[in-house]
């Protein structure tokens, strides 16, 4: 049973306690509110302490403060035991945490995305120069409490951002679309709502469960001079597959920038 320090118990942080909750672990969890402390302690049980005591009390500490109170979090932490430190804060660096933890900390840098609040999130994670293949492991092991998990290359952290950390508001922004279409063409919301929600929900499961990839379905749907060809043929001719490449390389340029 390993004791885990969580710094910051915000929307991820209380993701990580509610999947870590279930196991056999003992949290020490720092939250800055009173009132949100109080909350996590009642509902999952866990022991709250100051940031210094906490990270003592942790063989594995987890830093789940927004990036721009970062610094303030490891103020006078140093590198203490043979601890494993992970960051789950978007565009900071294993250096950053290197360089201010002092001495040679094993250190694993996560990018996890929203579904992570219901135990469905996508986390890669990445190791920094002093953390070997059995942190790496161990990280999975504890991000796994949030869904699935990935290895990836430092250098690949921006991509990762852009594509998995932003997606969901991709996926939302294109229900958005589809709800406000299907309205237009005469159904009530709860009735769009059904039809848009179920055939998204049947196609990403099928997505998931079938032998066959994104593109050879979609062709399966798609019968020459049908109604699908004649909506895919728009998306085309708007360019949407240009579009959807701009906006990823968009994302990934902002999150290169906010963690240079």
């Amino acid at each position: 049973m390993a004791n885990i320090a969580i710094i910051g118990g915000g929307n991820m942080g209380e993701a990580l306690i509610k999947g870590l909750a279930k196991r056999s672990h003992r949290l020490f969890v720092c939250e800055a509110s009173a009132a949100r402390g109080r909350y996590l302690k009642k509902r999952y049980k866990v022991n709250l302490a100051g940031c210094a005591d906490a990270v003592s009390r942790g063989h594995v500490v987890i830093f789940a403060v927004k990036p721009q109170d970062m610094r303030a979090a490891l103020k006078g932490l140093k590198t203490a035991g043979n601890k494993l430190y992970i960051s789950i804060a978007a565009g900071l660096a294993t250096k950053f945490f290197e360089k201010h933890l002092g001495a040679r900390p094993r250190v694993v840098r996560a990018m996890p995305n929203m579904p992570a609040l219901i135990g469905e999130g996508m986390t890669a994670i990445c190791a920094g120069k002093y953390a070997g293949p059995s942190d790496l492991a161990s990280a999975r092991s504890i991000l796994g409490a949030m869904g699935k998990t990935m290895v990836v290359k430092e250098s690949m952290m921006d991509a990762v951002t852009a594509v998995s950390g932003s997606g969901p508001a991709y996926v939302f922004l294109f229900v958005e679309q589809w709800m406000a279409a299907a309205k237009a063409l005469g159904f009530k919301e709860a009735e769009a709502g059904a039809l848009v929600y179920a055939t998204l929900f049947g196609s990403t499961h099928l997505l998931e469960k079938s032998p066959f990839d994104a593109a050879t379905l979609r062709a399966k749907v798609t019968s020459k001079g049908g109604t699908t060809q004649a909506a895919l043929n728009v998306l085309a001719k708007g360019k949407f597959d240009q579009l959807f490449k701009k906006a990823l390389l968009a994302a990934r340029k902002r999150a290169c920038q906010l963690s240079a």
